[in-house]
């Protein structure tokens, strides 16, 4: 159960981040995957709070946190 909950959180992060203009496109899952273990997101944040998620990336963004070295 615990990887569908972290397969889910994956996508709703990837599908935010394609409409952000900052990134415009989905980026690979397993990038995602190890940009949240790094920065110690749990699954059930992301799942619970969809919208916070989506404010905290914004956030992120403007502060020049969000960094996914992974991501081609």
């Amino acid at each position: 159960m615990q990887c569908y909950k972290a397969y889910a959180a994956t996508i709703i992060i990837a599908n935010y981040l394609e409409i952000m203009p900052e990134f415009g496109r989905k980026l690979p899952h397993a990038a995602i995957a190890d940009w949240m273990a790094q920065n110690d997101i749990e699954p059930e944040d992301v799942l619970n709070a969809p919208p916070a998620i989506k404010r905290w990336l914004v956030e992120l963004i403007d502060h020049r946190c969000l960094r996914l070295p992974s991501a081609a």
